[in-house]
């Protein structure tokens, strides 16, 4: 329960639930999240671009590299046996 009361800062770090520490900490990363990417934006960059992988797209990067790791091959070599490629790698 989020009670909110308190008398001073002091009576706050005496008071405070593990529950306000977590929604004042989530909400201070949000508002510092959101002032980075509007800086960014500012700027022309797009922050959020690397963090649009689709769920897909992270699933099947996970199973390649599951496959990879049980026939003993790199993601790379897999990745040319899929496409029919004999490559030779130097070790």
């Amino acid at each position: 329960m989020l009670l909110g009361i308190w008398k001073n800062i002091e009576d706050l770090e005496m008071n405070i639930s593990l529950d306000e520490l977590k929604v004042i900490l989530d909400a201070a990363r949000d508002r510092d999240y959101r002032n980075q990417r509007f800086m960014a934006a500012i700027q022309g960059i797009d922050i959020d671009k690397g963090a649009k992988e689709d769920a897909a797209e992270a699933l099947e990067r996970v199973k390649m590299r599951a496959a990879a790791r049980l026939q003993g091959k790199s993601v790379e070599q897999l990745e040319f046996d899929e496409l029919g490629l004999d490559v030779e790698i130097e070790e």
